[in-house]
């Protein structure tokens, strides 16, 4: 979840043409900006570079907001936005300080005075846990229930889905994060050792699988009742289906944007891991389609009438004393 910090190092540490240059705000030793001289302009100067200088997360934000208060209500979009975000502040923070759940990182420091942080991570880092959580939960019940089904015959259908798309993103997103240098993100982030995985640590995927297990398991207990409708018109008209394109697009303009920059191996590999995934759900839909059923009917109807003209040819036979 470190990605999403990044899109902020592109932000200009002096203000814009025309306008009154903020006072230089006094460092400590250990990177924070010294409280003492912090002022409304700085605090300004914050918000602006959290929303306005990572634009395409504030977009996704925005995107989530809007499917979310649609399919949950306000109600519910606030509890878990609440929870979402502390989970992510104390997942973030407790990997800076003591290396639990993501294995030990730090965050760029001269990011620091040029937007909002909490504790010893960039405020957005926790945001983004709001929208990548709930784009995962939602693209996984469409995967999962199919075009035709606002739900799957098992809720467990739907959790394993949803777990799959979440830590997927991270495996895409994270690995072309730590390349900030190389395009419009900045240098962002660094973990203490190497990984396997594009030199993320094994533990870091890990610790991600947990706590999108924690946020999925609270987006399905706000949903706990919903019922399983039929959606008229299929895929562009189910419910879930802006969610499954979102979830789509925070992935792989991240994959493009590898191969723009040279990691030709990272933008591939999001790409084969997409390829059987798409191939195995477009099986799986064809299979619970409506014509499929419609087919599946026909043939058990087919099936029925054969065995009853054969009982009834067996009954005639026994009738009339002639042996099988």
């Amino acid at each position: 979840m470190r990605w999403c910090c990044s899109a902020c190092a592109r932000s200009s540490p002096t203000s814009s043409a025309g306008s009154t240059p903020s006072t230089p705000r006094r460092r400590s030793s250990t990177g924070r900006a010294d409280p003492s001289v912090a002022g409304e302009g700085g605090v300004m100067h914050e918000i602006g570079g959290t929303v306005f200088h990572r634009w395409y997360v504030t977009l996704f934000g925005l995107a989530f907001l809007f499917f979310a208060v649609r399919h949950l209500g306000w109600r519910k979009t606030l509890v878990y936005g609440v929870v979402a975000f502390g989970v992510g502040a104390l997942a973030e923070n407790g990997s800076v300080h003591v290396g639990f759940p993501y294995t030990t990182y730090a965050f760029e420091p001269a990011l620091r005075g040029k937007e909002l942080w909490i504790g010893d991570v960039p405020v957005f880092v926790p945001l983004s846990y709001t929208f990548m959580g709930y784009f995962a939960f939602a693209a996984g019940r469409l995967v999962a229930s199919g075009p035709w089904r606002t739900r799957a015959r098992y809720w467990w259908q739907e959790f394993l889905m949803a777990w799959i798309l979440a830590v997927w993103a991270l495996w895409v997103v994270d690995p072309i994060s730590r390349l900030g240098d190389d395009f419009y993100l900045g240098k962002v982030f660094h973990y203490r050792g190497p990984g396997f995985w594009f030199g993320l640590p094994l533990g870091s995927q890990l610790g991600f699988a947990l706590t999108s297990f924690v946020l999925l398991s609270l987006l399905f207990w706000l949903t706990r009742g919903e019922a399983s409708r039929p959606v008229e018109g299929g895929l562009l008209r189910h419910p879930h289906f802006g969610a499954l394109v979102t979830w789509h697009a925070q992935v792989f303009h991240m994959a493009v944007i590898a191969f723009v920059v040279g990691a030709d191996s990272i933008g591939g590999s999001a790409f084969l891991m997409w390829v059987p995934a798409a191939a195995v759900t477009a099986v799986y839909w064809a299979s619970i389609s409506p014509r499929a059923r419609r087919l599946d009917a026909a043939a058990a109807s087919v099936e029925g009438d054969r065995q009853v003209h054969e009982a009834a040819h067996e009954t005639r036979a026994e009738a009339l004393g002639i042996s099988g």
